[in-house]
């Protein structure tokens, strides 16, 4: 199999959506957080019931507060750095071959070998390419014309870089 090419469209809420999904296979989360928050609040809560002495339950409810405004503020900013990509401005198309993934768009076009990627992962609505702890690329699989167009864009990917396990914690 030589090369498989996609041309593909991401807007804000896209890349949010992308990001949350990310996060989720990363095991960091919105739905991990809202369920660590609402057990530490139900102890601080049961403490306080308790009639139990000193800051603890408070000390926990803070902890619990300081989690949310930082779950809300890293939606924010990765918000703000969406706005800053002259990456997503318009189509983009990513062609992986064995030699490595070109990307044509609103930067221009852009050969990258394999060793600029550490790894890669696959959920239910995109495929990312891993740089780094921060830095990606997304490819939703919805720009696929079929099935079977992803599974072999996959397969490409698959055979140059290593795939991210998933993390529950």
């Amino acid at each position: 199999m030589g090369e498989i090419s996609v041309t593909y469209e991401v807007d804000e809420a896209r890349f949010l959506r992308g990001c949350h999904a990310l996060w989720a296979y990363r095991g960091v989360g919105r739905f991990g957080n809202h369920i660590v928050a609402a057990v530490v609040s139900s102890c601080a809560g049961f403490l306080i019931w308790q009639g139990v002495p000193g800051p603890w339950a408070w000390l926990m409810f803070g902890g619990v507060a300081v989690f949310v405004v930082l779950d809300v503020l890293r939606d924010r900013l990765w918000r703000r750095y969406y706005r800053g990509l002259a990456k997503y401005a318009g189509p983009l198309t990513a062609t992986v071959s064995q030699d490595g993934v070109q990307v044509d768009g609103a930067e221009g076009q852009n050969e990258l070998p394999w060793s600029h990627f550490r790894s890669f992962l696959r959920t239910d609505a995109f495929i990312y390419l891993i740089i780094d702890q921060r830095q990606f690329s997304m490819i939703p699989l919805d720009a696929f014309e079929i099935k079977q167009q992803a599974d072999a864009f996959e397969g490409i990917v698959a055979r140059h870089l290593k795939r991210l396990p998933r993390r529950y914690f």
